[in-house]
Protein backbone atom coordinates (compact mmCIF):
# COMPACT_ATOMS: atom_id res chain seq x y z
CA UNK A 1 0.00 0.00 0.00
CA UNK A 2 1.56 2.93 -1.22
CA UNK A 3 0.60 6.15 1.54
CA UNK A 4 2.52 8.62 -0.17
CA UNK A 5 1.82 10.19 -3.90
CA UNK A 6 4.79 10.77 -5.87
CA UNK A 7 7.16 13.45 -5.69
CA UNK A 8 5.22 16.73 -7.25
CA UNK A 9 7.20 18.30 -9.94
CA UNK A 10 5.59 21.62 -10.01
CA UNK A 11 5.54 24.06 -7.47
CA UNK A 12 3.14 25.92 -5.82
CA UNK A 13 2.86 29.42 -7.11
CA UNK A 14 1.01 31.95 -5.12
CA UNK A 15 -1.79 33.55 -6.79
CA UNK A 16 -2.18 37.34 -6.09
CA UNK A 17 -5.53 38.31 -3.48
CA UNK A 18 -8.47 39.52 -5.40
CA UNK A 19 -10.32 42.62 -3.54
CA UNK A 20 -13.60 40.15 -4.13
CA UNK A 21 -11.70 37.42 -2.46
CA UNK A 22 -10.72 39.02 0.38
CA UNK A 23 -14.72 40.26 0.50
CA UNK A 24 -15.41 36.64 0.52
CA UNK A 25 -13.33 35.71 3.20
CA UNK A 26 -14.33 38.78 5.70
CA UNK A 27 -17.97 37.81 5.03
CA UNK A 28 -17.74 34.59 6.28
CA UNK A 29 -16.40 35.26 9.47
CA UNK A 30 -17.82 35.09 12.71
CA UNK A 31 -19.06 38.55 14.23
CA UNK A 32 -17.35 37.70 17.68
CA UNK A 33 -18.23 39.81 20.16
CA UNK A 34 -14.83 40.53 21.77
CA UNK A 35 -11.96 42.15 19.61
CA UNK A 36 -8.73 40.26 19.30
CA UNK A 37 -5.82 41.79 20.80
CA UNK A 38 -5.24 44.64 18.64
CA UNK A 39 -8.90 45.83 19.56
CA UNK A 40 -9.94 45.10 15.68
CA UNK A 41 -12.83 42.67 15.57
CA UNK A 42 -14.06 41.09 12.80
CA UNK A 43 -17.59 42.59 13.17
CA UNK A 44 -15.59 46.13 12.89
CA UNK A 45 -13.50 45.08 10.01
CA UNK A 46 -16.69 44.05 8.37
CA UNK A 47 -17.81 47.75 8.70
CA UNK A 48 -15.12 49.60 7.25
CA UNK A 49 -13.75 47.14 4.84
CA UNK A 50 -14.55 48.30 1.86
CA UNK A 51 -12.81 51.86 3.47
CA UNK A 52 -9.85 49.83 3.62
CA UNK A 53 -9.92 47.36 0.99
CA UNK A 54 -7.24 48.27 -1.91
CA UNK A 55 -4.47 48.98 0.87
CA UNK A 56 -4.78 45.21 2.40
CA UNK A 57 -4.84 43.88 -1.39
CA UNK A 58 -1.76 45.82 -1.83
CA UNK A 59 -0.07 44.67 0.74
CA UNK A 60 -0.45 41.19 0.64
CA UNK A 61 0.06 40.82 -2.57
CA UNK A 62 3.46 42.31 -1.69
CA UNK A 63 3.72 40.39 1.03
CA UNK A 64 3.32 37.35 -1.00
CA UNK A 65 5.56 38.59 -4.03
CA UNK A 66 8.66 39.60 -1.63
CA UNK A 67 7.91 36.64 0.76
CA UNK A 68 8.03 38.88 3.77
CA UNK A 69 5.12 38.78 6.19
CA UNK A 70 4.84 42.49 7.79
CA UNK A 71 6.00 41.99 11.58
CA UNK A 72 2.53 43.27 12.95
CA UNK A 73 1.08 39.84 11.32
CA UNK A 74 3.48 37.87 13.72
CA UNK A 75 2.32 38.93 16.71
CA UNK A 76 0.07 36.48 18.79
CA UNK A 77 -1.30 37.13 22.38
CA UNK A 78 -1.07 33.42 23.96
CA UNK A 79 -3.26 32.80 26.82
CA UNK A 80 -3.65 29.19 28.83
CA UNK A 81 -7.05 27.03 28.40
CA UNK A 82 -7.88 25.40 31.56
CA UNK A 83 -8.45 21.46 30.43
CA UNK A 84 -8.85 20.01 33.57
CA UNK A 85 -7.42 18.14 37.41
CA UNK A 86 -5.76 20.66 39.19
CA UNK A 87 -6.11 24.54 38.38
CA UNK A 88 -2.68 25.04 40.12
CA UNK A 89 -0.59 22.45 37.92
CA UNK A 90 0.68 24.08 34.47
CA UNK A 91 0.08 20.71 32.80
CA UNK A 92 -3.33 21.06 32.73
CA UNK A 93 -3.84 24.17 30.93
CA UNK A 94 -3.62 24.51 27.00
CA UNK A 95 -2.18 27.57 24.96
CA UNK A 96 -4.72 29.64 22.77
CA UNK A 97 -2.96 32.30 20.04
CA UNK A 98 -5.54 35.13 19.16
CA UNK A 99 -4.63 36.50 16.39
CA UNK A 100 -5.64 39.66 14.40
CA UNK A 101 -8.31 39.41 12.05
CA UNK A 102 -5.03 40.85 9.40
CA UNK A 103 -3.24 37.44 10.10
CA UNK A 104 -6.55 35.30 9.83
CA UNK A 105 -7.45 36.09 6.79
CA UNK A 106 -3.59 35.79 5.45
CA UNK A 107 -3.74 33.07 6.70
CA UNK A 108 -7.50 32.06 5.20
CA UNK A 109 -5.88 33.39 1.78
CA UNK A 110 -2.84 30.99 2.65
CA UNK A 111 -4.77 27.86 3.12
CA UNK A 112 -6.99 28.45 0.04
CA UNK A 113 -4.04 28.21 -2.30
CA UNK A 114 -2.35 25.12 -0.49
CA UNK A 115 -5.42 23.39 -0.09
CA UNK A 116 -6.20 24.08 -3.91
CA UNK A 117 -2.50 22.60 -4.95
CA UNK A 118 -2.77 19.70 -2.51
CA UNK A 119 -6.04 18.45 -4.05
CA UNK A 120 -5.41 19.25 -7.46
CA UNK A 121 -1.81 16.98 -7.57
CA UNK A 122 -3.57 14.61 -6.00
CA UNK A 123 -1.18 14.40 -2.86
CA UNK A 124 -2.48 13.57 0.53
CA UNK A 125 -3.41 9.55 1.02
CA UNK A 126 -6.97 9.11 0.40
CA UNK A 127 -7.64 7.79 3.80
CA UNK A 128 -6.10 11.17 5.51
CA UNK A 129 -9.40 11.94 7.81
CA UNK A 130 -9.35 14.90 9.72
CA UNK A 131 -8.39 18.15 8.89
CA UNK A 132 -10.03 17.94 5.12
CA UNK A 133 -13.54 18.90 4.06
CA UNK A 134 -15.55 15.97 3.81
CA UNK A 135 -13.31 13.42 4.74
CA UNK A 136 -13.61 14.09 8.90
CA UNK A 137 -12.59 11.68 11.65
CA UNK A 138 -16.40 10.12 11.98
CA UNK A 139 -15.70 8.97 8.36
CA UNK A 140 -12.27 7.40 9.65
CA UNK A 141 -14.54 5.26 12.24
CA UNK A 142 -17.05 4.27 9.55
CA UNK A 143 -14.33 2.86 7.03
CA UNK A 144 -12.70 1.34 10.25
CA UNK A 145 -15.98 -0.23 11.01
CA UNK A 146 -16.82 -1.72 7.49
CA UNK A 147 -13.26 -2.93 7.31
CA UNK A 148 -14.28 -4.95 10.43
CA UNK A 149 -17.53 -5.72 8.63
CA UNK A 150 -16.07 -7.47 5.48
CA UNK A 151 -13.58 -9.72 7.62
CA UNK A 152 -15.69 -10.80 9.68
CA UNK A 153 -18.32 -11.22 7.15
CA UNK A 154 -16.01 -13.17 5.55
CA UNK A 155 -15.44 -15.57 8.70
CA UNK A 156 -19.13 -16.50 9.12
CA UNK A 157 -20.58 -19.95 7.34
Amino acid sequence: MQYCSPSVKDSMYCTHVSAEEIITIVSRFQDNKFPDFDNIGSKLLKNVLYDILQPIVYIYNFSFTTGIVPSKLKIAEVIPAYKKGDKSCPGNYRPISLLSVFDKLMEKWMYNRITAFVNKHNILYKFQFGFRRCHSTSLALIEMLDNVWKCYSWCLP
